[in-house]
């Protein structure tokens, strides 16, 4: 991942966005822990929080997987369903732990 380029593109400097970039791991995984109790405790509404704040900060970020990623789960979890999150989380802790 380019994070030069996508420091340049919001504006800031290489080092800055390296200390976004390690708040957004800290948030996200956080936000991982929500959405897998949210599925726990069978509360979409919980896990589509988690997910909208994921893909909000990844929006801004430019992490344009994990984005359409937690965009997926954030729709899938208000419509009240849990299929394939399983899978999802996996791919999204995969996803954040590669940065």
């Amino acid at each position: 991942m380019d994070f030069k380029h996508l420091a340049s593109k919001i504006g800031i400097d290489e080092e800055d966005f390296m200390e976004l970039v390690e708040l957004f791991i800290s948030t996200t995984l956080s936000d991982l822990d929500k959405i897998k109790q949210g599925v726990c405790d069978n509360y979409p509404e919980d896990a589509a929080a988690a997910s909208h704040s994921i893909k909000g900060a990844a929006g801004n970020m430019g992490f344009a997987l994990i984005f359409e990623l937690a965009k997926k789960m954030e729709f899938q979890a208000k419509a009240g369903s849990f299929e394939n999150f399983d899978a999802y989380i996996v791919d999204l802790e995969k996803q954040v732990r590669n940065l």
